[in-house]
């Protein structure tokens, strides 16, 4: 049963599969082939409602039609769906152990679907369980094919574990593009121009706000060689320094007033480990925000992190060295709500922990505070 060059082809095509889901059909038909099949059936279900929410049929017995019948009607009366739901992951049972032959003459989807399309004997495998689904392989064989035997359970385990690592890294891809796009969704809804640049200043990703003002030909920046450059030349090494320090060890941020910008601040600050942009290029990168002149920090903050005027103040007391204790007695809050307060700065600053908060805030340029 072992057949190395085909189990190498197997694995090479699963693995090509996480970066191309198209792939699916093929990678499901060759696990079918291996272990002797004439269909296999890769399937996905939701838990909470018990409901398909991803499945690849591949091989030579079912139509398009066989399969949406399937989906819409038989899988609901599949005798087989107790062998999906129990077992341990990677684990491959074979339906002769479970239905006799008398059983499979009485039984609706055995006479009406199963055999119905030449199809006889099954074997099983849970590929992959969490919370939220879980995914099982079905290989299927024809009718006057013998049943599976154990030694093609121990067979179907050399490829499985990696089925479901496939499973999991094309998630984990998908997970990572839908951050990506919201994050540059919401960086175009800033309206702050905002540039994320490497430590030579190349332009790594801009939202509608910094095109504008690389546009403006009286801005005072420029982008037109792939940098982020000062048009005026005192403008320009300061602001290169600035990004430099950012983005080498111990990154610091810093700001500055453009000399010939229309009264424009510019703040520099390392992109935050935790940032999606910094997980796809894995190097030091630095987030470059350019505001009108004459802003206060607070006026900064609030609209960088979208603040309410409570997280602000909350913001505002921490970085001044109040805690949370003082701040409630202070201000007549309960301390259940500050922390609550703290727990939304968490989340729109992208950091985990006061002492990181306050880190954060601290490496901001520190204007006049009015607030």
């Amino acid at each position: 049963m072992v057949n190395d060059k085909k189990l190498d082809d197997l694995i090479s095509t699963l693995y090509e599969t996480a970066l191309d889901s198209s792939r699916w059909q093929e990678a499901v038909k060759l696990c079918g082939k291996y272990l002797g099949g004439v269909e296999a059936h890769l399937l996905t279900l939701d838990k909470k409602t018990n409901v398909p929410i991803h499945d690849v049929f591949s091989g030579v017995s079912l139509n398009q039609d066989s399969v949406n019948r399937y989906i819409t009607h038989f899988y609901y009366i599949d005798p087989h769906k107790t062998m999906m739901s129990n077992g341990a992951v990677n684990d491959w049972q074979c339906c002769h152990h479970t239905f006799s032959q008398n059983f499979v003459d009485h039984n609706e989807f055995f006479q009406d679907f199963s055999l119905y399309h030449g199809i006889r004997y099954s074997m099983i495998g849970a590929i992959d369980d969490n919370p939220h689904d879980r995914t099982t392989l079905k290989i299927l064989r024809a009718v006057g094919q013998p049943h599976f035997d154990d030694a093609e359970q121990l067979a179907a385990q050399r490829f499985s574990s990696h089925v479901q690592r496939v499973l999991r890294l094309q998630k984990h891809t998908k997970n990572l593009q839908t951050k990506a796009e919201l994050g540059a969704m919401a960086i175009d809804a800033l309206a702050l121009a905002m540039f994320i640049v490497n430590g030579s200043g190349r332009i790594l990703h801009l939202n509608i706000s910094a095109e504008n003002l690389l546009n403006d030909r009286v801005s005072g920046l420029s982008g037109r060689t792939g940098c982020l450059m000062a048009t005026h030349p005192a403008d320009r090494n300061q602001l290169a320094d600035l990004i430099v320090a950012a983005t080498t060890y111990p990154a610091i941020g810093g700001a500055m007033f453009l000399k010939n910008g229309n009264a424009k601040q510019i703040f520099i600050t390392p992109l935050p480990a935790n940032s999606t942009f910094n997980r796809d290029w894995q190097i030091p990168l630095a987030l470059v925000l350019i505001t009108e002149a004459g802003k206060t920090l607070p006026q900064f903050l609030k609209q960088l992190y979208d603040l309410s005027p409570a997280e602000l103040r909350v913001a505002m007391a921490l970085l001044g060295g109040t805690s949370l204790e003082d701040y409630a007695q202070l201000t007549g809050v309960t301390i259940n709500t500050v922390r609550t307060q703290l727990k939304n700065l968490f989340h729109k600053t992208g950091t985990h922990r006061q002492s990181e908060l306050v880190a954060m805030l601290s490496r901001m340029p520190h204007y006049k505070n009015d607030f």
